[in-house]
């Protein structure tokens, strides 16, 4: 590539811009237009120093002078930056599909087979649609503006369960959690579980008996799946892991999955549930 042009996404990235709202934007001013599956240049966009450029991997694209992030355009855009879920989350410790699903939890997004769906509310919100040109899946980019909006903070620290133990809301006197959708936990860990299930939209139960003679709970049970959940809790006494292990017989027995969580699953809890549940066939967004 010359050293003066730089590509369309390579523009984006140098000028922090998603590269799907510089599409568009490049788009609605006439610079670029759609064809078939790829972009060409209007005679507006050549006046403002579009070219073309082919290389063996890419084939045909469009480049654009350097100096283009001082046009007016881009200053204008500076005011209406849109952002990723990544984006969102990263000021917040969490991954791109953690912020989409407290997203959906607020109503303002929607999971589908094509992506993700804007909701009515969510383009109240400032939301746009689009869509992955590489892989036509839809996502939405969101204003700045909404890490500050009460309902997004307000729900953010409702998943924090970390700040609910000073709140007598989330923890009462018997030491007892409650998740998210309500359902009250005997530890931490579980809470955390539980909220992770909630936010997943997988259904689930906790604390449900094996359908065996023997009185045996498991922590948490998929009923849609067929899988149990256990979590093995550090310093645990004898007769629990003795339980625990003896609810792993069962359950082979009923021809059920165990996926065991640790402790030191814990922080990387998303991407571990993520992996291993998609390897037993849960579905989840």
């Amino acid at each position: 590539m010359s050293s003066d042009k730089l590509s369309t996404s390579a523009l984006a990235k140098q000028g922090e811009i998603p590269v799907q709202q510089l599409f568009s934007v490049l788009k609605d001013y006439g610079w670029i237009r759609k064809v078939d599956d790829g972009w060409v240049l209007t005679s507006k966009g050549e006046f403002e120093g579009g070219s073309y450029l082919t290389s063996k991997r890419y084939g045909r694209y469009i480049v654009w002078p350097q100096n283009l992030l001082d046009h007016q355009l881009f200053k204008a855009m500076e005011s209406t930056k849109l952002l990723s879920a990544t984006a969102l989350g990263r000021s917040e410790g969490l991954s791109g599909r953690e912020l989409n699903r407290v997203l959906v939890e607020l109503g303002w997004l929607k999971p589908s087979t094509r992506g993700w769906e804007l909701t009515k509310a969510g383009g109240a919100q400032g939301g746009q649609l689009f869509e992955n040109q590489q892989s036509s899946l839809s996502y939405v980019l969101w204003p700045e503006d909404i890490r500050s909006r009460e309902p997004f903070t307000r729900l953010l620290r409702e998943c924090q369960i970390d700040e609910q133990a000073t709140d007598d809301l989330f923890e009462n006197k018997n030491g007892t959690w409650v998740s998210l959708d309500g359902v009250t936990c005997k530890t931490r860990e579980h809470c955390q579980i539980a909220q992770w299930l909630y936010l997943a939209g997988i259904r689930y139960s906790i604390y449900r008996p094996l359908p065996v003679d023997e009185c045996q709970l498991s922590d948490f049970y998929l009923p849609e799946s067929g899988v149990c959940l256990e979590y093995w809790g550090a310093g645990e006494h004898s007769d629990a892991i003795s339980a625990r292990m003896r609810r792993a017989e069962l359950c082979k027995e009923l021809n059920l999955s165990v996926l065991d969580i640790h402790p030191e699953d814990m922080p990387v809890l998303d991407d571990y549930l993520s992996r291993h549940l998609q390897q037993l066939g849960v579905d989840f967004y």
